[in-house]
């Protein structure tokens, strides 16, 4: 039990650590005050605290799909901020347009804290009541997020210490490939409630990496990895990395012409 909780809750964790530490080093490369990230925290705890208290509800809803719909959404949202937080950073944002940067980012942190805690949360309230799990649960979860977290800083420092351009530009590419992953991560919620039809695996790679490894928990929790993809998984990965290609192309056009004009 205390590895089962050290995994899930690191896996949680790390998704939405490392999702902040991109973003944070992104805005340091467009010269964007951190102050967006204050707001999304408590934002974040009192969406938390909603959620917590709408769960039976949720549940219950969609005839029982509810929950897992919503968490989709919340992956979904995600990624549809982090287009035009990619399409703006690439412009290099001037000081009305670094105010919307700031509450797109803000957003983006507070969907995915939801989304992560939620789980969280739902896992540790299940094992904690039993007496017998409850010390292992607990401690198995500090130890996850403690792990999580660090890992966070360090992608964080790992960022901050390329060159502006090249950390600009390795931001960005994560960032594309992370709102990918959450696309993924929807799109099997989706299928296993039957909202999405299921698809006959084009490969299995579980071979070379399990999903359930150590390596294929981390690898879910930031890329969204699935050693057996369907067409439509596979189709709709691709298509949130050319659309994360496409934000960040127009943002570079849109650059190029207004320096042309000035």
């Amino acid at each position: 039990m205390l590895l089962n909780s050290v995994i899930l809750v690191l896996r949680e964790v790390l998704e939405a650590a490392v999702l902040v530490s991109v973003l944070l080093a992104l805005a340091h490369t467009v010269r964007l005050r951190n102050h967006w990230l204050w707001y999304a925290l408590p934002l974040s705890v009192v969406c938390v605290f909603a959620y917590s208290y709408s769960l039976g509800a949720l549940t219950e809803a969609l005839d029982g799909a509810g929950q897992e719909v919503t968490n989709a959404s919340l992956q979904g949202m995600v990624f549809l901020l982090i287009l035009p937080i990619l399409f703006l950073c690439t412009t290099f944002p001037h000081y009305g347009q670094r105010r919307l940067l700031a509450a797109l980012m803000t957003l983006a942190v507070t969907f995915a804290i939801v989304r992560e805690c939620a789980e969280i949360q739902i896992y540790v309230q299940a094992f904690a009541a039993a007496g017998d799990q409850a010390q292992a649960v607990w401690a198995g979860s500090a130890l996850g997020a403690g792990i999580g977290l660090s890992a966070g800083v360090l992608v964080y420092a790992a960022l901050r210490a390329l060159a502006p351009v090249a950390s600009r530009r390795a931001c960005l590419v994560a960032l594309g490939l992370i709102g990918a992953g959450m696309v993924m991560q929807a799109t099997m919620l989706l299928e296993q409630v039957d909202w999405l039809p299921y698809q006959t695996p084009m490969w299995d790679s579980s071979r070379f990496i399990s999903e359930q490894s150590f390596l294929g928990e981390l690898l879910y929790a930031v890329l969204g990895y699935e050693a057996t993809p369907g067409a439509l998984q596979v189709a709709l990965y691709g298509g949130s990395l050319l659309l994360a290609l496409g934000a960040v192309a127009a943002g570079w056009k849109w650059r190029m012409s207004r320096e042309a004009i000035a």
